[in-house]
């Protein structure tokens, strides 16, 4: 793991050249108007870049299996024996690059996985079902997880499993190595902040609506922040404290953030924080246990301090009693059942 790590720091800081300089190597914009990814998005000329960046460090290490991208339509089997390991990355090489014409924050996000059966085989052949469930497992199953932010500085946040707590290092762009600069803590931050995309506000469901609306009511001190690139509105809030979302709507009922890529690592770092993760949509299940069922499958997120996501966990019971009132053929046994559901 140590040597993954290392390359996905190798690869950060040839990202973070690529970055600062694309306005004057040429790399901004995109690719071609046809081209897009595997989740649907324009390809930005950045996005290909460090992809390939990220793809080239990890087979070197030799020390990885299957190599699974947002950029990529299909997961990246390492079949060759010579370079072939136990581990699977997961990582998003690039989060929120339709930011970077604009010079707004992006990042870096990547998890780590280790072969549920680490027997190397000989045979060149992968079977599929063993293939399919070494790729879509829940989040429970990451070993490592962190991402990499590019901004005025370029931090590092990582968490590894048999270790507590966060830990953010910060490039030193002269020496071109990473430098710790202390342990996040999401508990002990104060600053009153929501963080969602209200101009889809109209689009939300009933839960969101309520659950948003607590937060502009009069004397509440809360105050809105929203970037647009997940890393960056992420690393505000754990650093800062409150809430970060990105909601279902009647447009994108399943969410908009990728599970493997973007949700599990986040939501990975948020709770080894002392934050919670956790689906929302009238659901209070957490985000690390959702079990894929494709490796780009998306999925609402709700995430920040406890209190927050307590306060959405409340405001929905609510919302779920009401409606079971109203409606005489529910029974008693259905609310309680949603009680216990929304149970903290």
């Amino acid at each position: 793991m140590e040597e993954i790590i290392n390359a996905i720091k190798k690869s950060s800081i040839q990202i973070e050249e690529k970055v600062r300089r694309s306005a004057l190597d040429g790399f901004q914009g995109n690719v071609n108007t046809d081209t897009i990814n595997s989740s649907g998005d324009v390809q930005k000329k950045l996005d290909i870049i460090t992809n390939e960046i990220m793809i080239d460090n990890l087979i070197k290490t030799k020390c990885c299996s299957i190599l699974l991208s947002e950029e990529n339509e299909e997961a990246i089997i390492i079949e060759d024996k010579e370079f072939r390991g136990n581990y699977m990355v997961a990582f998003d090489p690039l989060d929120g690059s339709s930011n970077i014409d604009c010079n707004v924050c992006i990042g870096t996000i990547f998890s780590i996985y280790k072969e549920t059966d680490s027997k190397e085989t000989d045979s060149k052949e992968t079977d599929s079902s063993n293939l399919e469930k070494e790729i879509l497992r829940n989040g429970s199953n990451i070993i490592c997880a962190g991402y990499i932010i590019y901004g005025p500085a370029t931090e590092m946040v990582i968490t590894i499993e048999e270790k507590p707590g966060v830990q953010k290092y910060t490039l030193d762009t002269d020496k071109k190595e990473y430098i710790y600069t202390g342990e996040i803590d999401i508990t002990n931050k104060t600053k009153q902040i929501y963080s969602i995309n209200e101009s889809n506000c109209e689009n939300w469901f009933q839960d969101t609506k309520e659950y948003i609306d607590l937060y502009k009511r009069p004397n509440t001190k809360y105050t809105q922040r929203y970037i647009g690139s997940m890393v960056a509105d992420v690393h505000r809030t754990l650093l800062y404290g409150g809430m970060f979302s990105y909601p279902a709507d009647t447009k994108n009922k399943n969410g908009k953030l990728r599970v493997i890529y973007e949700c599990f690592p986040i939501a990975k770092i948020m709770e080894k924080a002392g934050g919670a993760a956790i689906i929302g949509n009238f659901s209070r299940n957490r985000i690390l246990d959702i079990n894929p069922t494709e490796i780009h499958q998306r999925t609402p997120i709700l995430i920040g301090k406890k209190e927050e996501i307590i306060k959405y966990i409340k405001s929905t019971r609510n919302i779920l009693l009401n409606n079971c009132y109203k409606n005489n053929s529910n029974t008693n046994d259905d609310i309680y059942d949603l009680y216990e559901n929304f149970e903290n």
